[in-house]
């Protein structure tokens, strides 16, 4: 009976430490789809311009990516007929967006 006690109370130890484990791994997942890997000679370069601005490398990130989408443009560049001849299936592209 006790032996059938300490394996009950392993497996359900066993389950917990099962589940911990899958809680922490989705979190750390769910962590990294919001951040950005910089290269770490930028990282060093950016931490040295945001201490003497005292700022944070991320509000100048964050203030290099709105300066970057607010002059990106929206529409793709043109395929050229010399592209879509060496390419045929570009010219699905054309039809896709004519669709669309």
């Amino acid at each position: 009976m006790a032996n059938n006690y300490k394996r009950f109370i392993q497996n359900q130890f066993e389950k917990a430490k099962s589940t911990a484990s899958e809680f922490i791994s989705s979190r750390s997942e769910e962590q990294e789809e919001g951040t950005i890997e910089l290269n770490p000679q930028y990282y060093v370069e950016l931490k040295a311009i945001a201490d003497m601005q005292h700022t944070t490398v991320q509000a100048i990130v964050n203030g290099i990516i709105v300066q970057y989408l607010a002059s990106a443009p929206y529409e793709s560049t043109p395929i050229s007929v010399d592209q879509k001849e060496d390419n045929p299936l570009l010219y699905l592209v054309g039809i896709c967006k004519l669709e669309d």
